[in-house]
């Protein structure tokens, strides 16, 4: 039987996801394991807390290397928060710390920007597609919705490309999504985003049939 993987690095916000999956009917497995995680047909990377202690138990448990074999595998992916930041090139959060080198670029202090917001960015932003034909995780949603985000930090990407969407924070454009061939990741959490943020990974689960 076919599962969906939520990988657990012991300081993920698991619940959540766990039941935004199954309520869309969905079989999902929490787990550390290589083996649960490299049978699974797509991956989810959730994540809440620090860059370098997220790192540090990636490579503890060996997660770094599976979510690089998972990749090359092009099986579909979604990193979260957290797990979307861990994706980049490094971190410069309490130091600066290497993540895992799938995406170019760098995490990088939201006071850096020089805006009169407050950081963290806590609470419901409105999102701003980069009209794109793939898309996907945006299919049937309203124009602009309102996406429950909460961090410090953000992603200066290289490729800005792979850039599906972002927010105004301040009068400046920061990334809150990308999309990279099977990989998606978002900075936000669409299992705390109401009907829009199911709708999100609903439209992830429906990849899995196109990979």
């Amino acid at each position: 039987m076919s599962y969906i993987a939520i990988i657990d690095i012991g300081i993920n916000n698991l619940k959540s996801i766990l039941g935004a999956v199954n309520y869309l009917g969905f079989r999902a497995i929490i787990s550390d394991k290589q083996n649960i995680i490299m049978k699974s047909s797509a991956l989810i990377i959730p994540g809440v807390g620090s860059f370098p202690v997220g790192m540090k138990k990636l490579k503890t448990k060996g997660l770094d290397k599976v979510i690089k074999k998972y990749h090359k595998m092009q099986k579909p992916i979604l990193a979260i928060c957290l797990g979307f930041q861990m994706l980049f090139t490094s971190s410069e959060e309490f130091k600066n710390t290497k993540g895992l080198n799938i995406l170019t670029g760098k995490i990088k202090s939201l006071k850096k920007l020089k805006t009169n917001n407050t950081v963290p960015n806590l609470g419901w932003k409105k999102l701003e597609y980069i009209k794109k034909k793939s898309n996907y995780l945006f299919i049937g949603l309203k124009h602009k919705p309102s996406i429950y985000f909460i961090h410090s930090y953000f992603a200066e990407i290289k490729n800005k490309k792979l850039v599906t969407s972002t927010i105004n924070f301040g009068g400046k454009k920061v990334t809150s999504s990308i999309q990279y061939k099977n990989l998606f990741g978002v900075q936000f959490h669409p299992e705390k985003s109401s009907k829009d943020g199911i709708k999100i990974v609903k439209n992830f689960l429906g990849r899995i049939k196109k990979w």
